[in-house]
């Protein structure tokens, strides 16, 4: 250990002594330990009968066996452990199988579950031919086991050979002895403590980073801690695994430092694997020495550039779907890795240095080279609401329109299709064919018709997904775009666009579904070879700005001859030529008021010299690049002048002394909508209400005193609001009333 690392590693110890918080020394000083015991060979130990033979190079089936299952002696571990590890060196021919379980005990009598065990492809290197399987955990309740059990299940057809298992290795590890997830909890809050860390400024500085248990709180071996060999590269990718454990550890913390364990020494690779991992109660544990940007050891050529996260347990289709909190902890840790490091996680890029095609800035293991299930179904189906979710934490809102193959904006001709293994596609899902140089046999195609928000300037791109088909892709892949101006055809190589966007050109887009991106299986320079149909995507480049008119609102009835107009602009910062039309009739050929500004305005006023009952109104943009829209036109009418009314008759009915009184209206425009009608006894001033907002047109009024002289007047108001003024003399009086006898009948009349 270098003196710097020992001068380090003792102060922390020192503080966390004064703090009185230091772990005691058989937990948190005591190693894990590890051994491997390997069987080849006559090692193997088999009943006879068993369907399965042994020889010199190892187990496989009997001459005349097609399947059988072998099942081990219980073997007794080195020493007490509670994980084991199993790997293994396999000849299968084709169509051929073998299969490996686990089992552990506390004895030779008392067994845990039996465990499939999968290839962790995590923890192997491309290419290489002895398999690891997956760790197993110990159960709750037992903490530690002392013996193991392997079956191996072999098969074949019968015309092919016999599979052979040539050896088995099986790695043992107590890491029992070290921190409990309380205490590393209490020594990471005295760590924070004494080293300052301030939430305030981190939270002033950027997404903050979720509370992480630190390499010197967690991994207490001396190896732990080293200077050589460390390589950093600025992080572009964020990289999501499983560990392919147990789902039901009792010892987080123990499993963490079992994976330590395995991968520094068994493996060889001088520390974890992985740079984070996030066990199922929502734990993040510190895991490559070097802090942020080191190269860790969990992506082969995708180490440098990346930060490799794994989720504890497995999340394959026999596994479960990660917990919640764990996901939480997730989205928590990429967002401030992504916003740190300004990652836009909806895009790809070929940034990585030692990977030579393009990968998305946020994907699963398995989207590195196709040849993993790694972080398993279940995990990499939530991505896409992870890469949201973090997306939404640090505010990024992508300039992208987005359609994808499963969308309803996405059509395909009713064929023979596959879809990309492994769940591997933007979105985790793609469509692909094989190319064809002959038409007749060119029946796959699909189209993207995106909803285009806004009429403008678009580039429109292509993705081609990174999968592992065992093929090439096309290199003549014919797209046609349907645009504003007309019909383009474009030809893109996929085979060298693997995992990225690549563009079709910049094109005017018409709002709405008449945009159409064409995609055929039809090449002219391959066939048999992969032709992608995944997403697309619209990039707004000008768009073209629309306005939609606000006020007056559609029928508006004003009683002003000045006319407040308001409306709201999209893109106002296209907008070169702003233009107020208001006409009197709906094609605007006769136009009551015009008015332009040489930039994006929203209201405007303006005094009409007389009323109208019809005028229509809308908002003409010109956009920078000279096209024009217009709103759409709104009806409304102008009436200012208020209406005009009068008393037409007076009839005195002698028998009882009361009056019929008739009155009528009459207004240009918008009509009369009510009546107020008064009376004043003769020598006053005072005018008395009679009838107030009435529609009818005539009354029957019964005057207190028959015999008092009066005066009547009628006031009218019009529909737009427009009041008549009071005359100030009445309109008739009672002196020039007809009367009528007892004899002469009249129609009665009815008040509304």
């Amino acid at each position: 250990m270098a003196r710097r690392n020992l001068v380090q590693f003792f102060l922390v110890a020192l503080l966390l002594t004064a703090c009185g918080l230091l772990i005691s020394s058989t937990r948190s000083q005591g190693a894990a330990l590890i051994a491997d015991m390997t069987f080849t060979g006559q090692e193997f130990s088999v009943q006879p009968g068993s369907g399965v033979a042994v020889t010199d190079e190892g187990l496989t089936l009997a001459l005349d066996a097609f399947k059988t299952v072998f099942i081990s002696p219980p073997v007794k571990a080195p020493f007490p452990f509670n994980a084991v590890i199993p790997r293994w060196l396999a000849d299968v021919p084709e169509s051929a199988n073998l299969e490996i379980r686990l089992r552990t005990g506390k004895s030779e009598t008392e067994w845990g579950e039996w465990y499939d065990i999968h290839a962790q492809h995590d923890w192997m290197l491309p290419g290489e031919e002895e398999v690891v399987g997956e760790l197993v955990a110990v159960t709750a309740v037992d903490v530690t086991h002392t013996h193991v059990q392997y079956a191996v299940t072999m098969g074949r057809d019968v015309s092919l050979g016999r599979p052979l298992l040539r050896q088995l290795t099986l790695t043992f590890i107590d890491s029992t002895a070290g921190p409990t997830m309380e205490e590393l909890l209490t020594a990471q809050q005295a760590r924070d403590q004494a080293q300052g860390v301030d939430q305030g400024a981190a939270l002033q500085a950027g997404y903050p980073k979720p509370t992480v248990i630190s390499r010197a709180v967690w991994c207490v071996e001396e190896a732990c801690n080293y200077t050589e060999g460390l390589e950093y590269q600025r992080v572009t990718h964020l990289i999501v695994h499983h560990t392919v454990t147990n789902n039901f550890a009792p010892d987080w913390p123990a499993v963490v430092r079992a994976i330590w364990k395995f991968h520094t020494f068994t493996r060889g690779w001088g520390d974890i694997g992985y740079n984070f991992l996030i066990d199922q109660n929502g734990l993040v544990y510190e895991g490559h020495l070097g802090g942020d940007d080191v190269a860790g050891s969990h992506a082969t050529g995708a180490n440098a550039g990346s930060m490799g996260v794994a989720l504890l347990g497995t999340f394959s289709d026999t596994g479960i779907d990660p917990p919640p909190v764990m996901v939480n902890k997730l989205i928590d840790l990429l967002a401030w890795k992504a916003d740190q490091r300004s990652i836009d996680v909806f895009d790809a890029s070929s940034a990585l240095p030692g990977i030579r095609w393009g990968l998305p800035h946020l994907m699963g293991h398995r989207d590195v080279y196709g040849t993993t299930e790694c972080p398993g179904s279940r995990a990499q189906a939530i991505l896409p609401y992870v890469r949201d979710q973090a997306a939404g934490r640090i505010g990024l809102v992508s300039p992208h329109l987005y359609v994808d193959d499963l969308s309803s904006d996405f059509i395909k001709s009713n064929a023979n299709w596959y879809t990309g293994p492994l769940s591997c596609g933007h979105n985790t899902h793609a469509y692909y064919t094989w190319s064809t140089t002959d038409p007749v046999l060119a029946v796959n195609w699909g189209e993207w018709r995106p909803n285009v928000p806004a009429s403008g300037r678009y580039q429109i791109e292509v993705y081609v997904p990174y999968c592992n088909t065992g093929r090439p892709e096309t290199t003549g892949a014919r797209y046609t775009i349907q645009h504003a101006n007309g019909t383009s055809s474009v030809v893109v190589d996929q085979d060298a666009r693997v995992g990225l966007w690549t563009s079709l050109g910049e094109y005017t887009l018409r709002a709405g579904r008449n945009t159409v991106i064409h995609l055929t299986d039809l090449t002219t320079t391959d066939d048999g070879r992969g032709v992608w149909f995944d997403a697309i995507r619209l990039l707004p480049l000008q768009v073209q700005p629309t306005a939609v008119n606000g006020a007056p609102t559609g029928d508006a009835l004003l009683n002003g001859r000045e006319v407040r107009f308001s409306w709201s602009i999209t893109h106002p910062e296209n907008v070169a030529k702003t233009t107020l039309q208001a006409a009197v009739d709906a094609g605007f050929n006769t136009l009551a008021h015009a008015q332009e500004w040489p930039t994006a305005v929203t209201n405007a006023v303006h005094t009409f010299d007389r009323d109208y009952p019809d005028l229509y109104w809308r908002v003409l943009l010109t956009a920078e690049n000279g096209e024009q829209s217009a709103s759409a036109p709104t009806r409304f009418t102008l009436d200012a002048t208020p209406p005009v009314s009068a008393v037409t008759a007076l009839v005195r009915l002698a028998w009882n002394g009361a009056y019929v009184l008739r009155w009528e209206g009459s207004d240009a425009i918008s009509g009369v909508a009510s009546y107020t009608v008064e009376y004043q006894p003769q020598g006053q001033v005072v005018w008395l209400p009679w009838l107030t907002g009435v529609t009818a047109t005539s009354g029957l009024f019964t005057p207190i005193d028959p015999a008092q002289a009066l005066g009547f007047r009628v006031r009218a108001v019009d529909r737009a609001g427009n009041a008549e003024a009071p005359r100030l003399t009445p309109d008739i009086t009672t002196d020039a009333a007809i009367t009528l006898t007892h004899t002469i009948m009249i129609p009665i009349v009815r008040m509304p």
